[in-house]
């Protein structure tokens, strides 16, 4: 049996969703306290952030026009994929550590900086390959 992406993403949908009720009701039966079903729902996640990123470099795009340009595209998915991986372990360790009160604006800045390395990136090779062409 093949486990495409459509089931893969039904069942991670599925997951959280699950977890996210499951933390309220437990939470609404003081099995749990609310911070920790709040943190719970957030590792989980940070962890689907490492799943999703983990995967990135592993995608095939569209062919490029040149080989350069498809090395470029591939360099760019590879830090892309690195710099969303150690944010979202980052965003899950901030959950599993730090106060409340700090793990949402902390966790935040974490994923914005990973997002930033990514963009950047992903400018400076396309950018590189503009020069390439204009010069």
């Amino acid at each position: 049996m093949t486990f495409n992406r459509t089931a893969a993403s039904v069942t991670g949908a599925t997951v959280l969703i699950s977890l996210a009720a499951l933390g309220k009701l437990g939470a609404h039966l003081e099995v749990i306290d609310a911070d920790m079903a709040s943190r719970l729902i957030q590792i989980a996640i940070g962890l689907t952030l490492v799943v999703f990123a983990n995967g990135a470099p592993k995608q095939i795009g569209r062919p490029r026009a040149s080989f350069e340009a498809e090395g470029r595209a591939q360099a760019a998915r590879r830090i892309a994929g690195w710099s969303l991986t150690i944010a979202g372990l980052i965003y899950a360790g901030v959950w599993v550590f730090a106060p409340v009160s700090l793990a949402a604006p902390v966790s935040i800045a974490v994923v914005a900086t990973g997002l930033t390395v990514t963009v950047l990136c992903a400018w400076n090779a396309c950018r590189s390959r503009s020069a390439d062409l204009a010069g």
